[in-house]
């Protein structure tokens, strides 16, 4: 029962990672394309407050890959490296 319950919070998480590295995608692509300087800022804004959303994300995705729970931890490895690769690529850590 409690590996389900582990199983369920970690495809929650998982499905939460797309869904924020796609934002991130959307607002990096929107900041650097608007020509307005207060539209750019607030952009930054979103773009930090999803930086650290994803940072959050990716400790957790730490901690379950240290645990002795989880026997395959491709797919947690896989999703932090997507993270620190999406962040890391925009030059914005």
């Amino acid at each position: 029962m409690a590996a389900r319950k582990l199983q369920t919070e970690i495809d929650r998480t998982l499905k939460k990672v797309g869904e924020g590295v796609e934002l991130f995608e959307n607002i990096y692509d929107k900041m650097q394309s608007s020509t307005n300087q207060t539209q750019k800022e607030k952009s930054e804004l979103d773009l930090k407050s999803q930086i650290k959303k994803l940072q959050r994300l990716r400790d957790q995705i730490k901690t379950w890959v240290a645990s002795n729970d989880i026997k395959d931890k491709s797919i947690l490895m896989e999703n932090r490296r997507l993270i620190e690769t999406v962040v890391k690529a925009h030059d914005v850590l």
